[in-house]
């Protein structure tokens, strides 16, 4: 189950540098959200940590934009 778990975060480091570029790196408070075909996957950094939280299921879509974020898509 490890190896599954590892096979997860790297495909994920892997789609976030291919969005945001080999040289992008989380910092201090980042989250990031990742969509697998079961679950999600939360990577975060505290305390100059990598953190993962897995969540089994998909997230429940709201048809709703927040102006905070709006600039961000």
């Amino acid at each position: 189950m490890m190896e599954d778990i590892s096979k997860a975060i790297e495909l994920a480091i892997a789609a976030f540098k291919e969005k945001f570029g080999e040289d992008a790196k989380l910092e201090e408070g980042d989250e990031v959200v990742f969509q697998l075909n079961n679950c999600v996957l939360i990577i975060s950094i505290e305390d100059n940590t990598m953190k993962q939280k897995f969540i089994g299921g998909q997230p429940i879509k709201i048809d709703h934009n927040l102006k905070i974020y709006e600039s961000e898509e």
